[in-house]
């Protein structure tokens, strides 16, 4: 699984801040974006789009960039400012919003597909350069699992299993108790790979998931 997800971030992104590592920036950018300083919102644009548009790419896939999602998850972000509590945590503040709204937009996709409104962009299929066919079939492969999971679950799963995010930062990131992402990434990983099994395209990963996956 580790070889195939690589190919998910061949195009050169900012690494994610460390957990529990404060920007000693990001304290006065937020409180001048909360008075009104549109400088300082674009200064947090340029300085997390990166982050935003690598989370999204993550949670669907390869496909189009979903620029509308990364532009609906700052708009989030500079409407709720006022309720991060410690400027500093602005990266972990961002990486919630981000994956909630790319969670209310895979309902909302699902939904569409039920009624037969989906557009042609959210198809699955896209080519995406300089990937392999093995690999490339593979992340089709396991984006067309996840399309079968819920919009949480596959949340869980991207926080959990790409970003590689800590249990508890993921627990954080979701509002849910230690305990309670425990058990659903546990029961995750099984579900997953048990489906897996049944992908040509991702057999030689199956029993990947559940080394570690929710310690």
């Amino acid at each position: 699984m580790e070889a195939v997800l690589r190919y998910m971030v061949r195009s050169p992104i900012s690494p994610r801040l460390p957990s529990g590592v404060p920007d000693s920036g990001d304290g006065a950018l937020v409180r001048a974006a909360r008075g009104g300083d549109r400088g300082a919102c674009q200064a947090i644009w340029e300085k997390y789009a990166a982050l935003v548009q690598r989370m999204v790419r993550r949670f669907f896939g390869p496909g189009p960039d979903h620029l509308d999602v990364c532009q609906e998850a700052f708009l989030r972000v500079f409407k709720r400012l006022d309720e991060l509590r410690e400027p500093a945590a602005l990266p972990g503040f961002i990486i919630g919003i981000t994956l909630g709204v790319a969670r209310n937009e895979a309902r909302r996709r699902r939904i569409r597909a039920i009624v037969g409104l989906t557009a042609p962009e959210d198809l699955p299929g896209a080519v995406v350069p300089g990937v392999a066919d093995e690999a490339r079939e593979a992340m089709r492969a396991l984006y067309r699992l996840l399309d079968g999971l819920g919009a949480e679950d596959r949340s869980l799963f991207v926080a959990r299993y790409i970003e590689k995010m800590e249990i508890a930062e993921v627990a954080s990131l979701h509002g849910l108790s230690l305990s309670t992402v425990k058990r659903r990434i546990a029961r995750l990983a099984l579900r997953v790979d048990l489906r897996m099994k049944s992908e040509p395209a991702l057999v030689q990963y199956v029993g990947l998931l559940g080394q570690g996956g929710s310690s």
